[in-house]
């Protein structure tokens, strides 16, 4: 049964009732999520523009998407119709990440949290969602075919929607809070051709990898292409799975949390500083499988100790422009993101 009618309008009467109480409260009062999450209402803050708090209704009227998907949950395959708002277009309605002019592709250190009601979240890169680079089409849906979202659905008003990733951890439920945080700031490196990177941050083993390290490795041959600033760009790559070298060094989680994986990201830097940053969600071959690679070979000679781009550098398949694909790699670091939106939340 198609519930979308009955849905919008209920939500457009929530949402004038939200709006009433929103407007005799002092901005100042703290709402708690499961207040948010009974009105359908979600707050979208950190390094936004534009804070605040949308309502479904308001959802509604940005432009739709709509998609099919399959997932796993509970170990059982999952399909639903969802429709909502892409993730990115709410971010621009909100006026947009709050990013440096001054520093190149700023956009792709920077990385959105997603809470439920419940605490649950998830971590997405903005290098994933942008139509530059990743193009993932992540939503925020408001109604589905299955009916369990809306007043009488078991996932609330709102829900993530990750098209694309094989298990549903991603798939935040009872959507109350998005929140925008950035990576490390950026610092000036002396450049040159690199010769050794350093992988540490939230690891139990960091560790150093030299060229003789990585071609120790099982190693992955693959074809790429995407755009650079000299214009298109087609190579072939060898080297080895970012994924695993993370799992050799063993991303420091708590096995009391759900999912704490999805609450992690990770930084490469090269040699000049230039970073760019990925979810662990987005790497994880359980959720979005990408397959980023730390290549120390090509077929056109841009990596060795000939070659401009240094002794490794990343590959990321699937992405449009070459922003992610870091050269003269220097570090790769893991993170915990920092930007939960928990708890009692300021809507003003």
């Amino acid at each position: 049964m198609h519930h979308g009618d009955d849905h919008a309008g209920s939500a457009a009467r929530l949402g004038e009732v939200a709006e009433r109480l929103l407007d005799h409260l002092p901005t100042w009062v703290p709402l708690p999520a499961a207040f948010l999450d009974a009105l359908g209402l979600l707050r979208l803050g950190g390094e936004i523009a534009d804070p605040g708090l949308a309502s479904v209704s308001e959802l509604r009227g940005l432009p739709a998407e709509t998609q099919t998907v399959t997932y796993l949950s509970g170990g059982q395959p999952v399909g639903d119709t969802y429709t909502g708002v892409l993730l990115r277009d709410l971010l621009a309605h909100a006026g947009g990440v709050v990013t440096d002019a001054s520093v190149k592709n700023d956009i792709l250190n920077h990385y959105v949290v997603a809470t439920g009601a419940d605490g649950y979240h998830a971590v997405f890169s903005l290098g994933e969602l942008e139509q530059k680079f990743g193009d993932r089409p992540v939503m925020v849906a408001y109604a589905d075919e299955a009916g369990q979202l809306g007043p009488c659905g078991e996932d609330g008003w709102l829900r993530m929607v990750v098209p694309g990733d094989a298990a549903g951890g991603r798939y935040v439920s009872h959507l109350v809070n998005l929140s925008v945080g950035g990576g490390p700031d950026f610092v000036g490196g002396a450049g040159g051709v690199s010769t050794a990177f350093d992988l540490g941050g939230a690891v139990a083993h960091p560790a150093s990898f030299d060229a003789a390290d990585l071609a120790a490795l099982a190693s992955v041959t693959l074809t790429a292409a995407y755009t650079s600033g000299a214009g298109a760009v087609t190579d072939t790559y060898t080297g080895v799975p970012l994924w695993t070298l993370l799992q050799e060094a063993g991303v420091t989680t708590d096995p009391a949390v759900k999912n704490d994986l999805l609450d992690f990201y990770v930084v490469a830097t090269g040699s000049d500083g230039y970073h760019a940053l990925f979810s662990m969600g987005e790497l994880d071959p359980r959720f979005g499988d990408g397959e980023v690679l730390v290549a120390y070979d090509d077929t056109a000679g841009q990596l060795g100790p000939e070659g401009k781009d240094g002794f490794a550098r990343l590959v990321v398949p699937g992405d449009g422009a070459g922003g992610r694909y870091v050269s003269n790699l220097v570090s790769i670091e893991v993170f915990r993101a920092d930007n939960h939106g928990t708890g009692d939340l300021v809507w003003g």
